[in-house]
């Protein structure tokens, strides 16, 4: 992948085939990132994170989802201490949620709320307290009652800077639509 200099390995997938289906496998071994590209349903763990930083030393995190009747979220972290904090969160290696503002930067293709409101993410924080496993696919950054990136099996809320409750913007699925995280 050429994004913001190359260098990204695709750690967790999900592409839209079917808008009708919800089903996205969990994974929590890392060795399951070569299934990646022909599972387009496959997200893994925040302990296959940690084994993968074992054998992988990743400074850096990609975040990517997109609706195609919808807004694209795509965020690198940070070359920096607080970037930093953030992969360590990620790959389970802490369980204090790192602060959001700083430790990341917008792509030229991201056009979401979401990041253009850290200062609004709950606590100012990436993640969610009560989310330990699955930490990059349920709320890894997100406004509270407004906008989110989450996708959990078998869930309608299936959401890209977008929330499924009444009175909110939801988009619904569209084939290709899709969520992905790299590291490098």
């Amino acid at each position: 992948m050429t994004t913001d200099g190359g260098g990204w390995l695709l750690v967790s997938n999900v592409v839209v085939d079917d808008p009708s289906s919800r089903q996205l496998s969990i994974e929590s071994s890392y060795r399951e990132i070569s299934n990646c590209r022909d599972n387009k349903a496959l997200f893994i763990t925040t302990d296959a994170m940690k084994e993968l930083r074992t054998h992988l030393s990743f400074t850096q995190l990609r975040f990517h989802c997109s609706k195609q009747k919808g807004r694209t979220i795509h965020v690198t972290t940070a070359a920096n201490s607080s970037g930093e904090a953030v992969v360590q969160y990620f790959s389970g290696q802490m369980d204090s949620r790192p602060l959001g503002c700083g430790s990341f930067k917008r792509m030229e293709d991201d056009n979401s709320r979401t990041t253009a409101s850290c200062r609004r993410w709950r606590d100012m924080k990436w993640g969610l307290a009560s989310v330990a496993q699955q930490r990059l696919n349920d709320h890894p950054l997100f406004l509270p009652g407004a906008t989110h990136w989450r996708l959990t099996d078998g869930s309608q809320r299936w959401e890209c800077d977008d929330f499924k409750k009444s009175g909110s913007e939801f988009f619904a699925l569209s084939s290709d639509d899709f969520w992905k995280v790299f590291v490098r």
